[in-house]
């Protein structure tokens, strides 16, 4: 009976998506200083963070784009 009476803003809470700590050391992203380091950083990154970089690479075209005319 008292989840009937539940808030339902706590009801929605349940069911979304907890947000996950990105799981790279501060630690190796301020050593990483050499190619191969940098190299595996990022490929651990694309495994683990697919939609951000996505997202990320996106604006960073979408931004080329617009400013393709322009001369800085």
């Amino acid at each position: 009976m008292s989840e009937q009476n539940e808030d339902p803003k706590e009801k929605l809470k349940k069911f979304k998506p907890k947000k996950k700590k990105l799981a790279v050391l501060q630690e190796f992203l301020d050593n990483a200083k050499s190619y191969d380091d940098k190299l595996m950083l990022v490929r651990h990154l694309t495994e683990r963070e697919k939609n951000r970089v996505l997202l990320v690479i996106r604006g960073m075209l979408s931004e080329a784009i617009k400013n393709k005319g322009k001369v800085k």
